[in-house]
């Protein structure tokens, strides 16, 4: 039930963006959303309309970019981590890399009517 919450800090994100640029009404509010937040995006879908209701986001469109987890390993291979070889490095083996995405909560673009 978190989602709830990330949505009205979203939604709260998208409303301070239109306002200002004076818009009168949005007609789309596009987030980014890694699989490692614990999000659940079929969970924020539901609960935009809550988040929007009474205020210029009303009636506009969600649109949710999923984001992967993404590695890139010592040696510069960049992969998904997989459970079948023990989220390593399918190139060299290596455990060790840095995140390059997958923990992203970003609010991308809000397309405001005119």
């Amino acid at each position: 039930m978190h989602e709830l919450s990330y949505m009205v800090q979203f939604a709260n994100m998208a409303l301070e963006a239109a306002k200002k640029n004076n818009a009168r009404k949005v007609s789309e509010v596009k987030i980014r959303v890694g699989q490692m937040t614990g999000l659940v995006p079929e969970y924020l879908q539901h609960y935009y309309p809550q988040a929007a209701a009474g205020t210029i986001l009303e009636g506009s469109r969600l649109v949710i970019e999923e984001r992967p987890v993404r590695m890139q390993c010592t040696c510069g291979n960049v992969y998904t981590p997989d459970r079948d070889n023990g989220y390593a490095c399918p190139k060299c083996g290596s455990a060790s890399g840095k995140l390059i995405s997958g923990r992203e909560m970003d609010l991308v673009s809000v397309e405001i009517e005119e």
